[in-house]
């Protein structure tokens, strides 16, 4: 019987208060490296190899008003797996035992990497992702601004592989076109 099989704790996404101050902490005091934004709004970090292991997502200013810190700001914790072969499987075995997916499986543009995210018992997401660009001495990598309003940022197939309808807000990019 199939079951998953990740290869490493992969990445976290957080939610932040200020993108900037926090930017600042994480590249100057934890030392990560910047590998790509989205607009001025989602930065991408690294510590290693992969293209990144954290990202700061900047909160609207209404929820960073009334942000608790004692609650988590936490969007999703990532799982790398093989490839997108087992993407695939990873795909069918979530639907087949009815856990509920948020969004996938598709291809990121910043990271290049594939990506299906579900929700656990308590509603936290997890996501699994394969083939994430590496940088390296033999594949430097150039930061870069990707364009937020722009569905090929959020998924290069254009959802074409979603297995459920996407999220409201990336169902706004969808009907604003573009790639």
């Amino acid at each position: 019987m199939f079951r998953p099989k990740p290869l490493k704790l992969g990445h976290l996404v957080l939610k932040v208060r200020d993108i900037q101050a926090s930017l600042a902490f994480y590249r100057d005091i934890v030392g990560l490296e910047v590998s790509d934004w989205i607009d001025g709004h989602m930065v991408f970090l690294r510590a290693g190899t992969d293209h990144h292991d954290l990202a700061l997502l900047q909160m609207p200013p209404d929820q960073a008003a009334r942000h608790d810190p004692a609650t988590s700001p936490v969007e999703h914790f990532s799982y790398q797996v093989a490839d997108m072969a087992e993407m695939e499987k990873i795909t069918a075995f979530l639907m087949d035992r009815g856990v509920p997916i948020d969004r996938g499986y598709g291809r990121h543009g910043p990271g290049g990497n594939t990506f299906i995210v579900f929700k656990d018992p308590d509603g936290n997401n997890v996501e699994f992702y394969s083939d994430m660009i590496q940088v390296d001495e033999d594949h430097p990598h150039t930061p870069a601004i990707w364009p937020g309003k722009q569905m090929h940022t959020f998924d290069r197939w254009d959802l074409e592989k979603f297995v459920v309808p996407p999220p409201a807000r990336i169902e706004q990019l969808k009907k604003g076109g573009g790639k």
